[in-house]
């Protein structure tokens, strides 16, 4: 297990890949509604999602903001279909860049649209060198979240505070202090609470682990799990003493989403997203999904962000890495004279 703070935006990842889903066909389209548990076949599928996300950008008393973004590549045509799924359920009008002719200006663009949409905490979510002259699409999705504590923190009563990590070592952090009822539920090796914002259609879930059981109760907390926790909270008077805390998250998705059962979608050959381009012949197929979150509490709320990225490929460039041990050589070219040559076992030693 990770020793690293972790956050991610689920919803972004799902809708995201939604977008990517309108155009999807065959055992592709059934791996990626058995891993995201959509609905296979897609009827009515893209209407629903499209229902939430209206239904959740129209949440009164906080700040929350879902937008998706599709990029083409110039040049070529998208079926009309699938492009008005993107427009009329996510509201993603396609806009085409060089990818060819400017690969880097494109990712460019496409990273200040995240930047926009995320008052400029999601920066450079798509990496350098990702879009080059095989890039055939690239979905995005961001979420955008703010918003105040219905009952906030007095500011006087933050203080210092030890707080022990997994490996019983100790850091040092800013505390907020509060007494007052919340929903509470005590459970067998945990305790839960929750933290509404104004409004009280948005809340923060907090569940601590007992000690020494977190890396027990983290493997074991399921979809399910979490709706008993929620189901069994009650209106209670507490004292609580939160930690302040702020911090990023940085994935790239590909692998885990692999080992989650999507399979085909990543694979040349075996990829159909036949509703994009009228052809099941394994191209395109997803190189890679970046996913980056950030979170902020303090006295007053919250703030939180993500965005998601998928860029789809039409092939595969060679690689050269040398990342292992290897082989070179110093040659004149014209007479093939070999000036030097060796090898390096360790590119740290001198």
């Amino acid at each position: 297990m990770s020793d690293d703070n972790l956050i991610v935006s689920p919803h972004s990842i799902v809708t995201c890949f939604g977008m990517a889903y309108a155009g999807a066909r065959g055992n592709t389209e059934k791996e990626i509604a058995d891993v995201l548990c959509f609905n296979y076949p897609q009827a009515g599928f893209h209407t629903v999602l499209k229902a939430l996300n209206d239904e959740l950008n129209s949440r009164p008393d906080v700040d929350l903001r879902i937008a998706n973004g599709c990029c083409g590549r110039d040049g070529l045509l998208y079926e009309q279909a699938y492009l008005d799924t993107l427009s009329e359920c996510y509201s993603a009008a396609i806009e085409y860049l060089d990818f060819a002719g400017d690969p880097e200006g494109s990712r460019q663009t496409i990273n200040q649209w995240v930047k926009d949409n995320t008052a400029g905490y999601i920066d450079e979510l798509l990496p350098p060198d990702c879009i080059d002259d095989l890039t055939y699409l690239v979905l995005a999705n961001t979420v955008y979240f703010m918003a105040d504590w219905l009952h906030q923190f007095k500011p006087e009563y933050t203080l210092p505070a030890l707080f022990t990590r997994l490996d019983d070592s100790q850091v040092t952090a800013q505390f907020m202090r509060g007494e007052t009822a919340m929903p509470y539920f005590e459970g067998d090796g945990f305790k839960a609470m929750t933290m509404p914002y104004k409004g009280e259609q948005v809340s923060m879930v907090l569940i601590l682990p007992d000690e020494g059981l977190y890396g027990d109760f983290e493997d074991a907390l399921s979809v399910a799990g979490l709706d008993t926790i929620v189901d069994n909270l009650s209106r209670t008077y507490i004292t609580f003493r939160i930690p302040k805390f702020g911090f990023y998250s940085d994935f790239d998705l590909s692998e885990t989403l692999r080992d989650m059962g999507i399979v085909d979608a990543f694979n040349g050959g075996a990829a159909d997203f036949s509703g994009m381009d009228g052809t099941d012949d394994g191209v395109p197929w997803i190189d890679q999904v970046a996913h980056k979150a950030y979170i902020m509490i303090d006295e007053y709320g919250t703030m939180a962000f993500a965005g998601t990225g998928m860029e789809m490929t039409l092939g595969v460039h060679p690689s050269f890495r040398a990342v292992r041990p290897f082989i070179f050589i110093i040659m004149d070219n014209p007479t093939g004279t070999i000036l030097f040559m060796g090898r390096i076992l360790d590119p740290s030693a001198q």
